[in-house]
């Protein structure tokens, strides 16, 4: 198993679930472990099911999430803990399949994304470390908004446009370990309406997904030609189309200014190359903009993304 940190070493929460086909389960097991590094990790085989939780900080830091697992003898495997950019994601369920993350019944549209999201596992909030709130917009005006990285909303019946921001943010005690991704915002545009014949229309959500080889701390290094792969999930209620465009910007202010990056297309996968020279000893904000053939789009702006070395 590979360990990322986010910018700073320390050591993270590592709590291992055990369950029983009976139905027993047993949730004692926490240790340390030191991040980031490589570790190997022996599991028992057979019908006991491991489920890891990893935080970066107790008691208040998130709680990232893997599936449950059973092993048999001799088998092998590799994971990824912290990798890539982390922003909201869709959520999971304990076998790792894709949940609804956002609704309409009649005319309340609900949306609940997974607040963290790695590229491997989904992570729920710190209790007193994370902080998010979400606003829903139609033609200008606000429908809704909550003081929660969730909420339902009234909508009419007839067809419109729709805007869906999510903020969040790192703060407090668990902030000392994480100085990436501090802030995030996501901007979903849709169109919906009633359907009187469906009782549950999933509202069609691209979640962003960042391919970049940063090393333990997130970091890359202070040079050009460097690339960033692009692709989106859906979620339980929809399956995006292929991606028809993409656009990315950074900035090393924070958002004041921008800078573009060149993004091509091949063979269906997208890709961003950055050009970082001169510019260690910088944090990264980062601004991704993605749009399916159904028309639907997503713009993420994640502050300090990644550094630079």
């Amino acid at each position: 198993a590979t360990y990322e940190a986010m910018g700073v070493a320390a050591d993270y929460v590592d709590t291992m679930v055990m369950g029983r086909p009976y139905g027993g389960v047993f949730s004692a097991a926490t240790d340390s472990v030191a991040v980031p590094g490589k570790r190997t990790e022996y599991y028992s085989a057979g019908d006991t099911a491991w489920t890891r939780y990893l935080s970066s900080s107790f008691p208040w830091g998130e709680a990232m999430a893997d599936r449950a697992r059973t092993y048999t003898a001799g088998s092998q495997r590799t994971e990824n803990w912290y990798r890539g950019i982390l922003a909201p994601a869709a959520p999971r369920d304990a076998a790792g399949k894709l949940q609804l993350a956002a609704e309409r019944q009649d005319n309340l549209i609900g949306v609940a994304p997974a607040f963290w999201g790695d590229t491997e596992h989904t992570g729920i909030q710190g209790s007193f470390g994370d902080v998010g709130s979400m606003q829903l917009t139609s033609g200008g005006k606000v429908i809704g908004e909550t003081g929660w990285p969730s909420g339902t909303f009234t909508v009419p019946a007839e067809d419109a446009a729709y805007e869906l921001t999510l903020d969040t943010a790192k703060f407090g005690q668990p902030a000392a370990v994480w100085k990436r991704s501090t802030q995030t915002r996501t901007v979903w545009r849709f169109r919906s309406h009633r359907d009187d014949n469906v009782y549950s229309q999933g509202i069609p959500l691209l979640f962003p997904q960042y391919d970049l080889d940063t090393d333990g701390l997130k970091s890359l290094p202070a040079k050009a030609g460097q690339t960033i792969g692009l692709s989106v999930t859906g979620h339980a209620g929809y399956t995006p189309g292929k991606l028809t465009a993409a656009k990315v910007s950074y900035s090393y202010d924070g958002g004041t200014t921008w800078i573009a990056a060149t993004t091509s297309q091949h063979q269906g996968r997208w890709t961003a190359t950055v050009d970082h020279t001169g510019a260690a000893g910088t944090s990264v904000t980062l601004r991704t903009e993605l749009t399916d053939a159904g028309g639907n789009s997503v713009v993420q702006t994640v502050t300090g993304a990644y550094a630079v070395r």
